[in-house]
């Protein structure tokens, strides 16, 4: 067994509560401990630790929560969302906006500008209009010059399914043997896969156009539905050039977007890493750029000013979603490790607390004083964080650790989990215990509690 570093849930008596058949097989992140031990420590408001008589989790049964849990647990529920409706008629989708926002209704949020409103409705985020700056920095001949020198490392790749329909995408030269003669290539995963992360047909031939008139085979390594990226191989008697890999992108950073059009032809597209979010479950770790191309296509890679590669392409949901390379790198090495990517499931949406306007940012600070965190946008029905008693609107902090204000530095810090779950070699079923502190802004209260944190490799797929 782990123990995840950092305080212990809070204070008061406690209750044995299940809260469901995730809380079995579970492992705790940092510090070994005895699986068998029948008691735990916690802390209670004044900073004391006693011992609480409990079961150990290893041995199926129940973790004993604290009062505080299980007042947080005992909290109502918002009210269901209507659904989007399907006609998707301009009438029906004024009816179904009206609905939803009477089931917000003044009596329950307060203020319409109030704090709480903001942060359950997801209202005063930051919104960042698209950079002209990042545009002209590229008309120097040294903007220019690194341009041209990243363009030797970005292709074309195209899969021709058994009717004969072709599908076409970017990919990036990430490493070049030159013994053997041997390339990988970083693509896009949307061009072989469903958005479920299933195949769209066995048979389809991959092949990875390295110019107009020069193509090469390509056997696909693995691909990656959840995080979208797919990883080429492929042999050739060219010398070829890898691109120069970064770290993750920064928030307003100027950036390029590398394409290839069907012909070949390059198309540079300049923008900056968007101050925006759109969560989505499981997904919260997508960047934005504010950049427009006549080119609707994945797998561009996103380079910085020094040429680095600091992102790949995946999808447009409206502005084009990118995978910061720091997640890329990580997922990489995994499969080469295990043969396996495991993502984290936390069945939540999360903004972070550092896009809120500075008003908002300011009044968290004075007023909760919480200065880094994120924002709760929608907790999945039924899932363990809503049947702990995490609720929208809420901030949630992780407890004993560090540096972590943005959602793409959290899903760096829940793949090393990862790393350890296929490490470990756990089933499905077990989960790694994630130590939280939940703000619950309205009561003006705050709970530490855990939460049992998933994983799956359901979305990976290896290509034989």
């Amino acid at each position: 067994m782990r123990s995840a570093a950092g305080d212990e849930p809070g204070s008061g008596g406690t209750t044995a509560l299940p809260i469901g058949e995730e809380s079995s097989g579970r492992l705790l992140a940092g510090e070994k401990t005895d699986p068998k031990e029948a008691a735990q420590s916690v802390g209670d408001s004044r900073g004391k630790r006693r011992k609480v008589e409990g079961v150990s989790a290893a041995e199926g049964g129940k973790r004993m929560l604290t009062a505080e849990e299980v007042a947080l647990a005992a909290r109502p529920l918002p009210p269901e969302e209507i659904p989007y409706p399907k006609s998707g008629e301009h009438t029906d989708v004024v009816a179904w906006i009206n609905a939803n926002d009477a089931l917000y209704n003044k009596d329950n949020l307060g203020d319409e500008g109030s704090l709480f409103n903001i942060l359950v409705l997801g209202r005063g985020k930051v919104r960042v209009k698209k950079s002209v700056a990042s545009a002209a920095s590229m008309e120097s001949m040294d903007g220019r010059d690194m341009i041209a020198d990243v363009a030797r490392s970005v292709v074309n790749v195209s899969a021709t399914e058994p009717d004969g329909k072709v599908l076409y995408t970017t990919g990036i030269i990430i490493e070049y043997d030159e013994i053997g003669k041997c390339a990988k290539i970083l693509s896009s995963s949307s061009f072989m896969c469903t958005k479920e992360g299933k195949l769209r047909h066995p048979d389809q031939k991959v092949l990875v156009h390295l110019s107009k008139d020069t193509a090469a085979e390509a056997r696909v390594v693995f691909f990656n539905g959840h995080y979208g990226i797919s990883l080429l191989d492929i042999s050739t008697v060219f010398s070829l050039v890898p691109a120069s890999l970064g770290s993750r992108p920064c928030y307003g950073e100027n950036a390029s977007v590398l394409d290839r059009e069907v012909d070949y032809a390059l198309v540079v597209s300049h923008g900056s890493i968007l101050c925006l979010e759109y969560p989505s479950f499981e997904r919260n770790h997508y960047m934005f750029t504010s950049y427009y191309s006549h080119l609707i296509c994945t797998g561009g890679p996103v380079i910085n000013n020094s040429g680095k590669l600091i992102g790949l392409v995946v999808k447009h949901i409206p502005q084009a979603t990118i995978v910061s390379t720091s997640i890329v790198t990580k997922c990489i090495e995994m499969w080469n490790q295990f043969g396996r990517i495991a993502h984290p499931i936390h069945h939540l949406k999360l903004t972070t607390v550092r896009m809120l306007d500075m008003v908002y940012r300011d009044e968290l600070w004075s007023r909760h004083n919480i200065r880094s965190g994120f924002i709760v946008a929608e907790v999945c029905p039924n899932s363990t964080a809503e049947k702990i008693g995490i609720r929208r609107g809420d901030v949630i902090e992780l407890i004993g650790v560090d540096h972590l204000s943005t959602v793409v530095e959290l899903e760096e810090f829940l793949l090393s989990l990862a790393w350890k779950f296929l490490e470990e070699k756990l089933d499905s079923s077990s989960t790694i215990d994630i130590k939280i502190r939940v703000h619950d802004i309205r009561a003006k209260t705050s709970v530490s509690t855990i939460l049992p944190m998933g994983f799956s490799d359901a979305a990976v797929r290896s290509y034989y």
